[in-house]
């Protein structure tokens, strides 16, 4: 079983980049700092959990839907000002809850050896996680663009 949370990686290297160029006491700054921290913490729990990716023991897959399934909460913890970061933190949000979900039910189906429920699940998992990449795209982009400042 292989997990798709791989594009997630990216995320730490440009946010690092990214934030790097704009000022670092905005708002802004320090929200996109908060996100990203927790997409990277998970990121290292999942890679560390799986390998980078590569599952092939249902339990560990079942630990990895665990690491999503808690980054949730922590996720929509982060109180927002941004409403361009809180429709990232939304996104992310669902995307960790219906990632773990999926998993769970791939696992469960695989153990039943219900492989018809297996394909289902795991179109499940694709769907859940299609829209990766383009969001880490996306807050990179946005979390990399330089706040207007008012001149005094």
């Amino acid at each position: 079983m292989h997990c798709p949370i791989r594009y997630m990686v990216f995320l730490s290297l440009t946010a690092v980049v990214s934030l790097l160029s704009v000022g670092c006491g905005d708002t802004k700054t320090q929200e996109c700092n908060q996100i990203i921290q927790v997409a990277n913490k998970v990121v290292t729990q999942v890679n560390e959990l799986t390998n980078s990716g590569q599952l092939s023991n249902p339990q560990v897959a079942l630990q990895a839907a665990d690491a999503m399934e808690k980054a949730s909460p922590e996720m929509e913890a982060i109180e927002l000002k941004d409403e361009q970061l809180q429709n990232y933190q939304t996104s992310f949000v669902s995307m960790y809850r219906d990632t773990s979900q999926a998993t769970r039910d791939f696992v469960a189906a695989f153990n039943k050896r219900d492989w018809q429920g297996s394909e289902v699940a795991s179109i499940k998992l694709q769907k859940a996680t299609a829209s990766e990449a383009q969001l880490i795209t996306e807050i990179n982009t946005y979390c990399s663009t330089e706040v207007p400042t008012e001149e005094q």
